[in-house]
């Protein structure tokens, strides 16, 4: 048997190098086809919100104006205010002569008509006035005695001599006394403006018999549009002297498509976006009978002229109305929620 030997030495131990793994380069065209598939997703899911939650429609901003014109030719004389002016009811706003080429004598006589006229009216003016003021006396007389009926029936009613049915009784009494006396001094305040428009007319038909020149006064508070005339221009009856608007009458003209007839609605909130993409909410506040075309703008070239839905929109809250009524004319984009 052989004899085992242990041989001492270095042990030799072999390894085999690992092979390197590459880095994946980047698939630039597999990045672009998931933005835009990203990106349809999030076009089509936008479409389909729109569509389904939300009414879309037309509007041009507009105000309740007035039109200076006259069924006659006239002849401007001087014109007293400026573009962009604010005027109040009764301001003289221009001078004219209504009939420059009539003869002096018929023009004393017009002149004369109309002075008269406008004295009857003052007269049945100042006669309503005097009748409702008497009507007001006695009102607040009635007021009066039922106050006192009142501070004694609480008395009589705290001691259990009256119900509370008599109680209510008077106080309803009194409610229909106040409503009447503030709408008789609504009343009178309106007669006692129209007594000084009148009174104001008069005068410049009587201050004018020396030139036969007659004076415009404004009908409404506002702000003065285009001045369409020159002093000392002829102006014909087909034509207007200068605008007037009224900037707390803002609203704006809308239109939607017929297949909403069903959720266009009076009462409708609606969503306003102005062009320089500031959003406001407004109320329908009519609804017209007919159909309409749209205005050329918001018609689409090369197809059939459309009919369209007409609604009128107000401002919701009152404060923004000098807000809206910045984009007179300008044409803007209105949604109503379908929910």
């Amino acid at each position: 048997m052989k004899k085992f030997t242990y041989k001492k030495g270095k042990a030799i131990i072999r390894t085999l190098k690992e092979p390197k793994i590459k880095k994946k380069k980047l698939n630039i065209d597999r990045v672009i086809y998931f933005i835009i598939l990203i990106g349809l997703f999030f076009w089509l899911a936008s479409f389909v919100y729109k569509k389904t939650t939300w009414i879309y429609g037309n509007g041009q901003m507009l105000m309740k104006k007035v039109d200076v014109n006259f069924t006659n030719d006239i002849r401007v004389k001087e014109i007293f205010i400026n573009e962009g002016q604010v005027v109040n009811v009764g301001d003289t706003l221009f001078n004219y002569f209504q009939d420059d080429f009539d003869s002096d004598a018929s023009l004393i006589l017009k002149n004369f008509d109309r002075s008269e006229k406008q004295r009857d009216n003052l007269q049945e003016i100042l006669k309503e006035i005097h009748l409702k003021n008497i009507q007001l006396k006695h009102l607040k007389e009635q007021l009066s005695i039922v106050l006192i009926q009142e501070q004694q029936t609480i008395k009589l009613v705290l001691l259990d001599v009256y119900t509370k049915t008599k109680l209510d009784e008077i106080i309803h009494q009194k409610l229909q006394l106040q409503s009447k006396i503030k709408l008789l001094q609504n009343e009178i305040y309106l007669l006692s403006l129209q007594k000084k428009y009148v009174n104001g007319r008069t005068g410049s038909i009587v201050g004018g018999n020396s030139n036969y020149g007659t004076t415009y006064i404004s009908p409404i508070k506002g702000v003065i549009g285009q001045i369409l005339k020159n002093s000392e221009e002829a102006c014909y009856k087909t034509e207007n002297v200068m605008t007037i608007h009224d900037v707390e009458k803002v609203f704006i003209k809308a239109y939607f498509n017929l297949k909403d007839i069903a959720k266009v609605k009076e009462g409708s909130m609606v969503n306003v976006e102005f062009p320089d993409k500031s959003i406001s909410k407004g109320i329908i506040n009519k609804l017209y009978i007919a159909t309409y075309e749209a205005p050329t703008e918001f018609q689409k070239k090369y197809e059939p002229t459309e009919r369209n839905i007409l609604a009128e929109i107000i401002p919701m809250n009152k404060e923004e109305i000098p807000e809206w009524g910045k984009y007179y004319k300008l044409n803007l984009k209105v949604k109503i929620s379908k929910f």
